[in-house]
């Protein structure tokens, strides 16, 4: 099935499978799987998520999501959710595939902060973690203060990387304070570098 058939299997049932209403935001989908970003509504309130779906037969097969609460003020002043959501589809898929998968396991899962600028854009890169603030500089200095409190963030490995167009989304497993995480981020890639990144960060 193409890209957009795996998309429409995937957004008919979406509600149903996670059982919350999705406001979904971004969805891409290379090969057998397709990546949702939406703010999910449930009784207790709202929250970004991830959902990561795998399509066999015209059908959903495999599903992998987390969620993370919506904050009203972040470190960047901007949304969890908010920011380019359509996606360039004259960009190369491989490309931002190759961007986003070597900016995580260089920054990320090595902890090789020696050349930021190389993988991320500058004091221009748009940051939606509700920790960080914008530009290599807020990403930086977010960090090096999780290490000196103690809650160190590094991940462990890389374990499925779905890309289309300018998007790029990678899930990964790591530790966080001391605790096993799941980490699910979203690049978007311009000029060989990632421009903006939303991201989900949970316990597993």
């Amino acid at each position: 099935m193409s890209n957009e058939a795996n998309k429409q299997v995937v957004l008919a049932a979406i509600d149903d499978t996670t059982g919350c209403k999705n406001q979904v935001h971004r969805v891409l989908a290379q090969g057998d799987f397709v990546v949702t970003h939406a703010t999910a509504t449930f009784p207790g309130g709202q929250a970004a998520a991830f959902d990561l779906w795998q399509i066999a037969d015209g059908k959903i097969a495999d599903h992998w999501g987390d969620q993370e609460s919506i904050v009203e003020t972040t470190a960047n002043g901007h949304t969890q959710v908010d920011g380019v959501a359509v996606i360039n589809a004259a960009a190369d898929t491989d490309a931002t595939r190759r961007v986003a998968e070597e900016t995580v396991r260089t920054i990320l899962v090595d902890n090789d902060f020696s050349d930021l600028d190389h993988y991320l854009a500058g004091e221009s890169y748009i940051q939606h973690n509700p920790r960080f603030a914008d530009g290599i500089s807020g990403l930086a200095a977010a960090l090096g203060e999780l290490a000196k409190s103690g809650q160190s963030l590094r991940y462990s490995d890389v374990l499925n990387v779905v890309a289309e167009g300018n998007f790029a989304y990678v899930r990964s497993v790591g530790v966080f304070a001391g605790a096993d995480f799941v980490f699910h981020d979203l690049f978007r890639v311009a000029d060989g570098r990632a421009v903006e990144h939303w991201d989900v960060m949970v316990p597993r």
